[in-house]
């Protein structure tokens, strides 16, 4: 079972069955920030019931679209708990590179680079651009 967001630790999600990306994610989290918490999930449910376990999050990680995202409530559900929410997979890059205006989150595109990822783990910069109050928004 999932620990309740202990002390000071930062917990981060990552909803993604492409392994090679999300060894890549937990990798640059844990050189981030060694003390964090990551729960991995491989499917949207799993990602829904991990993350409600916590009352706080730094970041999610979660493979899908906007409408999904949307859909199923993740984006509420970081936001709620004070995080910042990043796609990634196939719909999310198609989003990106077609510059649909339904895309409101930033995308970890592929190829990833550790600079790709560790730019998603700083901390949002409070009055930039973000004055909508949309996790993921920088």
């Amino acid at each position: 079972m999932e620990m309740l967001s202990p002390g000071c630790s930062h917990v981060y999600l990552i909803m993604s069955r492409n392994y090679l990306v999300t060894c890549d994610i937990c990798d640059a989290v844990m050189d981030f920030d060694p003390t964090a918490e990551l729960s991995v999930q491989t499917a949207h449910d799993t990602a829904l019931t991990a993350l409600s376990r916590y009352r706080r999050i730094a970041v999610a990680f979660i493979e899908a679209g906007s409408e999904l995202v949307t859909r199923l409530h993740f984006d509420r559900a970081v936001q709620g708990r004070g995080g910042r929410l990043v796609l990634l997979g196939d719909i999310a890059e198609n989003e990106l590179d077609a510059h649909s205006p339904c895309l409101r989150w930033p995308v970890l595109a592929r190829p990833v680079s550790t600079q790709m990822i560790l730019a998603q783990l700083a901390p949002l910069q409070t009055g930039k651009r973000n004055n909508r109050s949309l996790a993921g928004l920088v």
